[in-house]
């Protein structure tokens, strides 16, 4: 396989704890993706075989569930809430704000470089904080509209 874990965890270490048993798809797809950074597409046939379920039942899974990915993230990767309030409390503009100081493509939600990417976030309920942010695993979560184009400055700096 192509892909390298990050974590020291192979592919291989992850489906010998799992191998044959039922109903743990989803548990395999988050500890590929924990020890990859995201989930190789190469994997997806080891996994079905595993766990004896079609390769496009796998697919079908890992791409459904939102929180899956299938290409490295990004250097930096700003997660954001777009749910209601935190929409009310200026989401949408922070998101537009970063794609445009950043270089992000809208439809990719990357950079050209893989440098910077905004990934939408599904809402946990932390409207208190609205909007909720984080950068990589930095909670920057509550920052108004006006100090977006300052982190994404902030976020270019660091990156150099």
């Amino acid at each position: 396989m192509a892909a390298t874990a990050r974590s020291g965890e192979s592919l291989h270490d992850i489906l010998k704890e799992f191998r044959g048993k039922k109903g743990v798809l989803l548990a395999v797809l988050h500890r590929v993706q924990e020890a990859y950074g995201y989930i190789p597409r190469e994997t997806i046939a080891p996994i079905g075989q595993a766990l004896n379920l079609p390769a496009p039942l796998v697919w079908g899974s890992l791409s459904f569930y939102s929180e899956f990915r299938t290409e490295p993230p990004p250097q930096t990767e700003v997660h954001l809430c777009l749910g209601p309030t935190c929409h009310l409390r200026g989401a949408d503009h922070i998101k537009r704000i970063l794609e445009l100081r950043l270089g992000i493509d809208p439809k990719t939600g990357r950079s050209p470089d893989n440098e910077f990417g905004v990934r939408i976030m599904q809402c946990p309920g932390h409207c208190h904080v609205a909007p909720l942010m984080y950068v990589n695993e930095e909670n920057v979560s509550g920052l108004p509209v006006s100090e977006a184009a300052a982190l994404a400055d902030r976020l270019k700096e660091r990156g150099e």
